[in-house]
Order: structure tokens, then sequence, then C-alpha cells
């Protein structure tokens, strides 16, 4: 018998036939809880067993079982009322409290959410012959919960609180002694290898992983724990990545996964809570123009929305610099009619943001954004994968090899960008006016921050972009042919790295190239298909910008590209910078980082023509 530690389990349950139905004030739910589908732990494929003597029901037929949402004991919604076991799974019936939350969640599955989940208790498992698979004989369910999986991986994972593990008696399976006979021949192939005290002709079917197996098992637990750690995750997803045997890798991706979710959920600092009327009024125009004139008694919203921010992020207020709010660069503007000013813009206004996004050819190849940053954040990666080995003899040791990995530590890097705006135009102080001043900001900052995700040199505040980043690989030669287009795909591929949303960015005069040159002799094969600017190559998205250096072509997947933004619209204004013109200088400055998660995902040839 085997003793090993383990914490509170869990295991999700699509439950298609939840039933619902009204019990005077009373919502009252009956579902099934679990079932006997296996689930990859750390000793194997746990089974749990629906025999009744298996399952230890005091605490649900008690009245003692809560029914929470996303397993957190601080949001319970109702009560178990009782449970039975019924044709391998166990069916339990529930009610929901009378509250305002529990009514939220009693829409969601009205709505359609069938996802619930089993908190448990392992107390002993079995394995099944000479399997992977261990039955539990011996198991307690502690809660249940309905669940957002798979839409939040953060939840629905063993909510124990650290070192809260259990112990989990393991039996494992002995093999039959065969005939005496075999027996015989068995011990003299097996003797000289069995361990001391232990009879050669009785084989104990479980792997002993020795201690490099141990080590390297060490090594991933604590890999995890750092990462974890460095990142704030919750102490039961840790707990289920160690248990489940995820990879290093696995888990920064899931890490990376839940890093986006949470900053989707979370509003910056720099988000006020202005209403509508607010958002509507705000005048960056009239902000600029209280500046110029150090005149802030027209803009009295501006000037305190400002101020606030300022606060919120520790900076001094600077009577010629103000800070947009973030439901203002996500504003979407509408302009005046044609004879009021509206020839100015176009009709399809957008928010700052989007109008920076919408111009950056990185945002468009799909770079992973992290937005509404506050501080500065660590992004975990694979640098090293372990290397698996074959093993000569039955004796043969593992050799340790571990898998290594790295951080993305990324902090704010402010670019600022200068435009000049008449004082004709401030004057108008129309949605048009506005508009334009947005659009010209947005413009000439998306410029540099493109620049600095594809080829920031990382010195002089400027980020590391993906071209000079380590593990970048290269394809020679400078007349790229259709043989060189592959070559980036083979590249990539031989560091494991190539994705179906890898892509091509090259300069127009390159594309132009490539759309002369032909897959096959004598044959309208275009390499570059489809429009200059944005076309396809080999079945792979092609861009054409000048943002990338010249004769550059770059190829691999931008998703492995990290690019936290900190949000934080900060515009200064020069009055004088031509002051018999009456021309206003304005420079915006916006706050980002660059990080590439996997140099080896891209390829980059120089000097083509």
């Amino acid at each position: 018998m085997e003793t090993i530690k383990v914490s509170r389990l869990t295991r999700e349950l699509d439950v298609s036939g939840l039933e619902v139905r009204k019990d005077g004030e009373l919502t009252r739910l009956s579902f099934a809880a679990s079932s006997e589908r296996p689930v990859e732990r750390v000793f194997g494929n746990e089974v749990l067993s629906h025999d009744p003597s298996a399952i230890r029901m005091e605490r649900m037929q008690g009245g003692a079982m809560p029914l929470l949402f996303n397993h957190d004991m601080n949001d319970p919604i109702g009560m178990i009322d009782s449970g039975s076991i019924r044709g391998g799974r166990l069916m339990v019936d529930a009610h929901l409290f009378a509250t305002a939350r529990a009514n939220e969640v009693r829409a969601m599955v009205e709505g359609g959410l069938r996802n619930v989940s089993i908190g448990y208790r392992l107390n002993e498992v079995k394995q099944e012959g000479k399997s992977d698979t261990y039955r539990a004989t011996d198991w307690e369910p502690f809660e249940v919960s309905i669940v957002t999986v798979p839409a939040d991986p953060s939840v629905g994972i063993g909510r124990a609180a650290p070192g809260n593990e259990f112990d989990v008696r393991i039996s494992r399976t002995l093999q039959t002694p065969a005939s005496p006979a075999v027996t015989e021949k068995a011990k003299m192939a097996d003797e000289q290898n069995a361990a001391a005290g232990v009879s050669a002709d009785v084989k104990i079917e479980t792997r002993d992983l020795g201690p490099s197996a141990r080590e390297i098992e060490a090594a991933r637990v604590t890999s995890i724990k750092n990462l974890a750690s460095a990142t704030n995750m919750d102490d039961g997803l840790v707990s289920r990545w160690i248990t489940s045997g995820a990879a290093v890798d696995k888990v920064s991706e899931d890490i990376m996964n839940i890093m986006q979710a949470r900053q989707k959920s979370q509003k910056p600092a720099t988000e006020l809570g202005l209403s509508d009327k607010e958002i509507k009024n705000f005048s960056i125009t009239r902000a600029i123009r209280a500046c110029a004139e150090q005149n802030w008694g027209d803009a009295g919203m501006e000037a305190e929305a400002s101020r606030e921010i300022a606060k919120r992020m520790g900076k001094v207020s600077d009577k010629n610099k103000f800070y947009v709010p973030a439901e203002i660069q996500r504003r979407d503007l509408t302009v005046a009619t044609a004879s009021g000013g509206g020839y100015l813009v176009g009709t399809n206004n957008q928010s700052f943001i989007d109008l920076l996004r919408n111009r950056s050819v990185a945002y468009r190849m799909g770079v992973t954004s992290l937005s509404g940053l506050q501080g500065s954040v660590t992004i975990p990666k694979l640098t090293g994968a372990a290397t698996a080995g074959w093993l000569s003899t039955e004796s043969t040791a593992i050799t340790e090899t571990t898998q290594t990995f790295g951080q993305l530590a990324l902090s704010p890097k402010t670019v600022g960008a200068y435009s000049e705006i008449s004082r004709q135009l401030l004057l108008q102080s129309s949605p048009s006016a506005d508009a334009l001043v947005q659009s010209d900001l947005a413009q000439v900052v998306s410029l540099a921050v493109d620049t600095a995700v594809l080829s920031g040199s990382g010195a002089s505040g400027q980020p590391q972009g993906i071209i000079g980043s380590a593990g970048v690989g290269s394809v020679t030669g400078t007349s790229i042919a259709y043989a060189g287009i592959v070559e980036f795909q083979t590249d990539t591929a031989s560091g494991n790295a190539l994705f179906d949303s890898s892509g091509y960015v090259t300069t127009p005069a390159v594309a132009g190239l490539l759309k002369q040159r032909v897959k096959f002799t004598s044959t309208a094969s275009p390499i570059w298909e489809g429009k200059l600017l944005e076309g396809t190559v080999d079945g792979y998205r092609a861009m054409a910008s000048l943002q990338i250096p010249t004769a550059n072509i770059l190829f691999g997947d931008f998703s492995k590209v990290v690019l936290a933004e900190w949000g934080v619209l900060e515009v200064e204004v020069n009055p004088f910078a031509n002051f018999q013109a009456g021309i206003i200088g304005v420079r915006a400055m916006y706050s980002i980082d660059v990080g590439v998660r996997y140099g080896a995902a891209f390829s980059l040839a120089t000097s083509v023509t």
C-alpha cells in the first residue's frame, strides 16, 4: 500500500439534462454532479467509483453541502438537498437561495449554462489490473458548483487552501505468480536485477521513477509554483496543474490566457466611470485650447478628469499637460453634418485605440494585446524543452533533462508623437474637429508603436522588437524565389514553431517583386497573390508596409508577440509652436512594451532584391 499527498480535486461535467423548476418562491435544480469518466491525475487515469459503498454521502445527506458558483466558497448560491446514485452517476437535488446573486445564476442556467463541477476528496484508489487506470473506492464530495468552464480556466479547479493536502492510499496491482517452470525461468532472467529483499519472481506492476525522474518532477513542480507566484495565479489552479502532470509550456500558455482574461474583466485606473453624457461632451480640442490659453474655465470637466487620473497614477499635475480617460479613448465620435465640418473626416469615426490598432500592421497581423495594465508585468515563456531518451536495459537510469523557462519582464516605455494644429480648428469645438485631432494623434502614435513591434532596437527607451530578438531564424540570399518562401516555413517548423496563424510582412517594394515572380516557370502562379498591401503568400496571410525596414521579409506567428498597453493617453501642449501663424504644437504620449515569447516562431530575410 502506497500513500501520496493530493489536494482537494474537482471534475467538470456537461449537464445537458439539468432540470429547473419553481417550487413556490424557491428554484429547485436536479442534475448529475459526477460520472465515471476517466480524468488524468498525477498517479494515472482516475475513475470515481459510483458504487454506493465508495462514496461518503453523510455530508450531502445531512444538508451540509453548498451549491457554489465557480467553486468560490465566498459565492454560495444554494444548497444540495439530497443525492442518489443512478446509472453510474451521482444525481443531486438542490435549491437556489432567494438572493439577487442566485437569481443571476438562475438566469444563466435558463439561458443555456450547463456546466457543473464537483469538489471532492480522495481517500483511497486501486489500480485496475495492469492498466494505468485507478478506481477511487473511497471518496467524499464536499461541494457542487455551477461553473463557466471552459470560459474561465482560472476557476473550477481545486479551491483548497495552500498546503491543504490529504493522504490518499494507492493500491497497485501485483502480477500473478506464473507456473513453477515459468517462475524458475523468470528467476534466472531477473535475479541479477532484483532489488535487495525483493523476490525476483514477483514483479510489481508500477514504474519506479528513480532519483532522476523524481528530480525532474520536483523541477517541474518548482517551475510551476514560481510561474504562478510571479503572476498571482489561484492556488487551486496551481494544484490542478501539478496533480494533472501538466508540462511547463502548457502551464505557460494557460497563464497567458488567464492574464488576457483578467485584463478584459478589470477596469483600468484611467477609467473614471463617466456617464454617457460626460463621454459625449468630453472634448480633446477644448482641453488642448485650455492648455494653450492657460484658462480651464470652459473645460472644467476635462480638468477634473485629468486631475483624477494624475492622482491615481501618482503623477504631479502639469499646467501644459492633461490625461485622457479610458472611456474617451474608446469613444466612437459622431461627425457633424457636412456643412458643419463633416467633410473634415470620414464617416467611419472610431476611438483613439481603434484608430491606433487599425493603422498598425502588427495589430492586424494578430499580436497578443494586454491593455489597461497597471504597473510592470511578467509573462512566462518556455526557453527549453525536456528531452526523452530510450533506456537500453531495465536498469538504465533516466537521464535528467528539465524544461527551462524564462520571463518577459514588461514595463512601460513611452512613445511621444508630435503634431501641429491651427488655433482656428480648436475654436470650432465640434465633434468633427475633435475627430480630426484624435485621428491625427492616433496616426502618428500608431506608426511609432508599429515600428517598435517590428524592429524596436531595445535601446534609448525603445522596446525590443521582433527583428533582433533572440532565437529569430534567418533566410539567406537576396533574390527570394519560391524556394526561399518555403524556407521561411521550414525554418520555423524546425523549431516546432510553425503555426497556422503565421504570415509574411514586407515592404511594398518587395511585395511588388513577389507579385511579378512565379512559383513555377511558365505558369500564372505569382508568389504574392491578391492586393499589393494585403494578400496571401503560399496560403499564408501577407501584408506590405513601410513600417518594416527596407528590403526585409519577416515571417512568423504574430500572436506569439505580446504588446502590453498601459493605456494612458497623455497630451502635452506647446502654445508657441508657430506664434505668428497661430499654430499650436501637440505631443501625444502613449506607454507600451513589446515581448517576443517564442523567437523561433519567426524567420527574417534582409537585403531582398
